[in-house]
């Protein structure tokens, strides 16, 4: 009991450290201690969204508006959208070059830059590739994976269309985010993932931690839930399963592991539950700006890291080492982020 008391005066502390620093509390001081978001507003981050070929008017007006939802969230950043989806407009540009022209651009500095990709539109698949589909030739997963391999980077590679779940096996790694709309090449019918996941960034009501923001987990969190619920309404068979996967070993993770923000089951076979970076970057902000500088911003990651690695252990340590451990953390987590 000891060092329960103790590991609560250490969130005490903690969290009156972030308080101090409106924007950036979060689940680091909740319960058991978990990992704060990283607030981008500070950092520079580039966003390129895609409207592809979207057959059907229908279809071509949902794109768009999605696409004027990511606008908006991003709307004072570096944002560049490419929209093929109007079938009676005569493209001359080639989007799928500008793409990967784009995706292999340096990044402006030795900061590790955040570079977002959305798709939205349909996608394919066949024995040779997943693709999502543009007008003109279209864009596989294959060739985004080479476009960004050289390039340092946090990537966030969202496709939302169907059949979309290769691509996490082609883009999973260090450093990424890939989320599907569907989790395999097989489920080839509309799907609504994209719609879904564009009304969750800038929604509070997607801010399940309360801690004005919303992280790209959330969101996706957010939007897969609203897809089980809109099957349920219809009354009809789901034909799509959004994936998330952060952690590089290419599996990919549902929404279903999650109950609110935190997670509920753990893989099969030992794998490593998918979404604790993810929950570190945000979307959008209600709050006051992070004004952490980029050291202080990579030591909380590492620490907030080294503590679910700590959480993860827990049945094989004595309690006190256990809450020794954390205590040391979480302490030293209040400490960076107090630093001027």
């Amino acid at each position: 009991m000891v060092w329960r008391n103790r590991i609560y005066f250490a969130s005490i502390v903690c969290f009156g450290v972030l308080l101090l620093q409106p924007g950036i509390l979060s689940r680091t001081c909740a319960q058991d201690i978990s990992i704060s978001k990283e607030v981008d507003k500070g950092s520079r981050r580039s966003i390129m969204v895609v409207v592809g070929a979207s057959g059907e008017e229908e279809f071509g007006k949902a794109f768009r508006e999605s696409a004027e939802r990511w606008h908006t969230a991003f709307q004072s950043e570096d944002f560049l959208l490419l929209d093929g989806s109007d079938p009676e407009k005569k493209e001359t540009n080639n989007h799928l070059q500008q793409i990967l022209d784009w995706l292999s651009r340096p990044s402006v500095d030795e900061r590790l830059q955040e570079r977002w990709l959305v798709l939205i539109g349909h996608g394919t698949n066949d024995r040779t590739a997943a693709k999502f589909n543009l007008k003109g030739p279209d864009i596989s997963a294959d060739a985004i994976s080479k476009a960004i391999s050289k390039v340092n980077a946090k990537w966030l590679i969202i496709d939302c269309s169907s059949s979309s779940g290769p691509f996490i096996n082609a883009l999973s790694g260090p450093n990424r985010v890939v989320i599907t709309g569907t989790k395999s090449g097989s489920e080839q019918n509309y799907a609504r993932f994209g719609e879904f996941l564009s009304k969750s960034i800038a929604d509070p009501s997607t801010d399940l931690d309360h801690d004005d923001g919303v992280s790209i987990l959330e969101a996706f969190l957010a939007a897969s839930n609203r897809v089980v619920q809109f099957y349920e309404n219809e009354g009809r068979l789901a034909s799509e399963q959004a994936l998330l996967d952060d952690n590089g070993d290419s599996r990919g993770t549902p929404a279903a592991f999650y109950r609110g923000a935190r997670p509920v089951k753990a893989p099969a076979n030992g794998l490593k539950l998918d979404g604790a970076f993810a929950s570190r970057i945000l979307v959008t902000s209600f709050g006051v700006p992070d004004k952490r500088s980029i050291e202080q911003r990579t030591l909380a990651d590492s620490l907030a890291e080294q503590i679910e690695l700590v959480r993860a252990r827990k049945k094989e340590m004595a309690d006190d080492d256990y809450y020794q451990e954390l205590e040391r953390l979480f302490l030293e987590i209040a400490k960076t982020n107090n630093a001027q």
